[in-house]
């Protein structure tokens, strides 16, 4: 787990720096960071990501060609596209024998991000970007090559979780670098994932558009999944949300950065606590952890952004998603011993049940009411109504 936290941390900082003097994207704050712990962990699904993200730009070009598309829109058409083309490939691996890990299920977001970063980038700048994103991306495979090896392995491979370390990374594999650990089995078949997926960012979607609220596309999906693997995963999950909120908004306060910059940094600063968090808390899939600590820190920075009225809804609104997607995920997979619900009973459901209506509650007492767009239509100097 060490070397792909500080492969992600050198990257999400290599973002924020070049986005801070160069104002170039990179494809997004994340793309580049996760791409290379991917790529080291399934070498193969690299030219997927590059297939799926001319796909999205492709689209996104049409689409903005050919329509009014905008704003987030735009966004969800390049998630759409560009997660359509890895996806339906991954699966398709799956059903011929290949052993495709659930990191490469959540990689699938990254083309879609990255084709709608760079449309977003003017056209002037777009050559440059890209060799950017192309020199911050080598480096960090070149940095992961180097430290995954035999010699390295030996001493400092199993002082945490195997991530890079592990048999089922290529990396490993390839350098001779495996250590002796055995990694936890996969619980959920990728295909229901994948299905969350889409429940995900549906649900996701419309509490945005309903309440203003942002939840994070997968965020609720992943913890669910998570849950299932070990509840010590979620109690991590609200510690760094906590720890690395507070940083977001002293660093803001301190140094009024913010955006790709700042959520780089904070992001950052999540990645390194979490690493002595599952060194003390009783869990040992640092994949999983890894990847925690991502999503406490795009949560954190979505609290941050939220106005600070709403934010007391980000975590009850988020419940909204995570339990009926925990309770999916229960109904196709068994938990292991530390995982919750270990029981799809009756009362549990009946729980879970509860606990979305709490969280629809809150969110509708708390929510300033959108107002009606015909209504608005109606009255506007716009619309030729002559009253």
């Amino acid at each position: 787990m060490w070397v792909a936290t500080l492969l992600a941390v050198l990257g999400l900082l290599g973002v924020a720096l070049t986005t801070q003097f160069t104002g170039y994207r990179l494809g997004g704050t994340i793309t580049v960071p996760v791409l290379g712990v991917y790529t080291l962990k399934n070498v193969l699904m690299l030219p997927v990501f590059v297939l799926s993200t001319i796909a999205a730009y492709i689209g996104l070009w049409y689409l903005r060609r050919r329509t009014l598309i905008y704003g987030r829109d735009e966004l969800l058409a390049a998630f759409v596209i560009g997660t359509s083309v890895p996806l339906v490939t991954i699966l398709g691996l799956i059903q011929v024998g290949f052993d495709a890990d659930l990191i490469v299920l959540i990689g699938s977001i990254l083309p879609g991000l990255a084709a709608y970063n760079f449309h977003s980038i003017k056209p002037e700048f777009r050559r440059n970007d890209l060799l950017a994103t192309i020199g911050l991306f080598t480096a960090l495979i070149v940095i992961g090559w180097i430290l995954v090896s035999p010699g390295i392995a030996a001493r400092f491979g199993s002082v945490t979780p195997p991530v890079l370390f592990a048999e089922t990374a290529d990396v490993a594999v390839y350098n001779n670098a495996v250590v002796d650990i055995t990694t936890g089995a996969v619980l959920i078949s990728r295909e229901v994932v994948a299905g969350l997926f889409i429940l995900g960012l549906v649900a996701s979607e419309r509490i945005r558009s309903r309440f203003g609220v942002r939840v994070g596309i997968i965020t609720a999906i992943l913890l669910a999944v998570y849950a299932l693997m070990n509840y010590w995963l979620i109690i991590m999950y609200l510690i760094l949300f906590v720890l690395v909120f507070g940083l977001v908004q002293a660093l803001n306060y301190a140094t009024l950065r913010y955006g790709r910059v700042l959520l780089g940094t904070t992001t950052a600063f999540g990645l390194l606590v979490a690493v002595p968090l599952t060194l003390s808390l009783p869990i040992n899939r640092g994949l999983s952890a890894f990847f925690v600590a991502f999503l406490a820190g795009i949560t954190a920075y979505n609290a941050h952004v939220t106005g600070s009225f709403d934010r007391r809804l980000v975590l009850p609104l988020q419940a909204v998603v995570f339990v009926p997607a925990l309770l999916i995920a229960r109904r196709f997979a068994t938990p292991e011993p530390k995982g919750i619900p270990q029981e799809l009973t009756l009362p549990v459901i009946l729980t879970g049940v509860f606990v979305v209506l709490v969280g629809l509650g809150i969110g509708r007492w708390y929510a300033v009411d959108q107002p009606d767009e015909t209504e608005v239509q109606s009255v506007s100097v716009l619309s030729g109504d002559d009253s």
